[in-house]
């Protein structure tokens, strides 16, 4: 439990009709387009499940497990307008699709009509959803953060980041990269990227300059899972290992990437 207790009862149920009749709207789209929000969509619900284990694994009372429960619903609304313009889950400074959302839901107040109750949500969870939604994708979440804010910030970039492998393992590298896997076991990666697998630390998406820098990026997000639970579920799940299991073309590169799973594997089995 954090600080006082809260009596505002949210209706899950509610929330995830309203959160399904807005992705729903993109079922208009087509092909790779199509399957790109579908896989947000899944995503979505699995990372807001995800949140709601670590909460009652933090011992959370009704109301923050509920709320870490909605940020998780919440935290991908950007990808779905995002997807239909650019065609990709690649942010930029126009297109952060963490950035997006965030505005969309509360500058724009697309929430009040998601959560019935939004009306008896005090300000300062009310700001605390905000950053935790705009925050979810940062390489390194801002210093001047409160301790409510941070906890909440940290829990949803882990229960979103737990779930990364299984979305492009189950989805296909065609669909979320935009380039088949023959491109990307044919190419190479910046020696940024690998530095960050022998720091153990996340890699910084603006130094992913290939397409296998792309793929590298996302195994690095195992780096992010802090607690031994989730890394624990990682392992468990398989996902991670499948893509890891592949081949790179250039005799040079497979073995750099040899390396790099040799520092995968000794941090999620530590």
């Amino acid at each position: 439990m954090l600080g006082t207790p809260k009596e505002v009862v949210f209706d899950r149920k509610e929330i995830e009709r309203r959160c399904e009749e807005y992705f729903s709207v993109y079922d208009l789209t087509q092909e790779r387009t199509r399957k790109m929000c579908e896989a947000k969509t899944e995503h979505s619900r699995i990372v807001a499940s995800n949140c709601e284990n670590i909460a009652r694994g933090l011992n959370f009372d009704r109301y923050d497990t509920d709320l870490a429960w909605i940020i998780g619903e919440l935290h991908d609304f950007g990808r779905f307008g995002q997807i239909v313009v650019t065609k990709t889950f690649r942010d930029t400074d126009k297109w952060n699709h963490a950035h997006l959302g965030a505005s969309l839901l509360f500058k724009h107040e697309l929430v009040d009509d998601l959560i019935s109750n939004w009306d008896e949500v005090d300000e300062e969870d009310r700001v605390v959803m905000e950053k935790a939604v705009y925050h979810h994708s940062d390489f390194r979440l801002p210093e001047d953060l409160t301790p409510r804010e941070r906890t909440f910030c940290t829990l949803i970039q882990e229960a979103d980041q737990t779930d990364i492998f299984r979305t492009i393992v189950k989805s296909g590298w065609e669909t979320i990269y935009g380039h088949t896997k023959e491109e990307i076991l044919d190419s190479d990666f910046s020696d940024a990227i690998v530095q960050a697998f022998f720091c153990h630390e996340l890699a910084d998406y603006s130094k992913r300059t290939t397409y296998a820098g792309y793929h590298l990026a996302h195994i690095a997000l195992c780096f992010g899972l802090k607690s031994k639970a989730a890394r624990h579920r990682v392992a468990e799940q398989g996902y991670l290992e499948q893509m890891m299991d592949i081949e790179f073309t250039h005799p040079a590169v497979e073995e750099k990437f040899q390396q790099i799973t040799a520092e995968v594997r000794n941090y999620l089995y530590e």
